[in-house]
């Protein structure tokens, strides 16, 4: 729908228009981040057609409160957390001069692909071009409205950073005794695994990570902060496909 020029309409439209306008050519100013997903299981891939103004990654890990009688309260450091992220963008039907080149000018090109992938609970790969950022997602929630006089939609995407578990497997239920307990079965330790001497070289294949190349050469995914820092690997999330890693004995990790 056009905007109605003069009119109140046309004037708060206007004002909505030139407010993006301005905040997108800043946002471009200082190079061109990309917002990027792509669905690692069918490999479709796509660049948000405007680039959000920001976006927050949280990292930490969970703390315990222990209190220890005749002590008093300790505070225990657990496993890491995994980030929820709610990532506002504009999909727009009109070609404005804030764009990305790649731009479709139908939002359900867009919101298609995000309904898709979630509800078939499919795994994204999101990536912010000009940064370190790059982490495996999980889809929750799209929201989205139209805005009136323009078409522009305006969307608000939740996702979850999203982590392999190791497999963990209850054995002895099958075939044992009233007063026999069942034991848990793990992956193999790294000094279980087969002895490696020499140092080998790993590909990086679309859909690798850290964790799962730890787990396929030593059987513990938990080793993926030791290989990142034997690679000189600073954000351990942060792998490209194509780029060769040294995997060396665990004993050297």
């Amino acid at each position: 729908m056009p905007i109605i020029s003069g009119g109140i309409i046309g004037g708060i439209v206007g004002g909505m228009v030139g407010n993006i306008v301005s905040q997108q050519v800043q946002a471009h100013r200082t190079g061109k981040r990309r917002i990027i997903f792509v669905n690692l299981v069918t490999g479709q891939e796509v660049v948000l057609p405007v680039t959000p103004k920001e976006y927050t990654i949280d990292r930490g890990v969970n703390i315990e409160t222990v209190n220890l009688t005749g002590f008093g309260d300790v505070h225990l450091a657990g496993d890491r957390t995994l980030f929820t992220e709610r990532l506002e963008f504009m999909l727009p039907v009109q070609d404005y001069p804030f764009n990305d080149a790649t731009a479709v000018l139908d939002p359900f090109h867009y919101i298609d692909f995000f309904e898709l992938t979630g509800d078939n609970k499919q795994v994204c790969r999101f990536i912010v071009s000009d940064s370190q950022t790059q982490c495996e997602v999980l889809l929750e929630n799209l929201q989205y409205r139209q805005q009136e006089g323009v078409g522009d939609y305006y969307c608000v995407l939740t996702m979850r950073r999203h982590r392999q578990p190791n497999p963990v497997r209850l054995v002895g239920d099958e075939g044992t005794s009233s007063g026999q307990a069942a034991t848990v079965s793990t992956p193999a330790r790294a000094t279980e695994t087969p002895a490696q001497t020499a140092v080998q070289n790993h590909t990086v294949q679309p859909g690798d990570t850290l964790s799962g190349i730890c787990r396929k050469y030593y059987g513990n995914a938990n080793l993926y902060p030791k290989l990142a820092a034997y690679n000189g690997i600073k954000n351990p999330d942060l792998i490209y496909d194509g780029s060769v890693l040294k995997i060396p004995p665990a004993s050297a990790l």
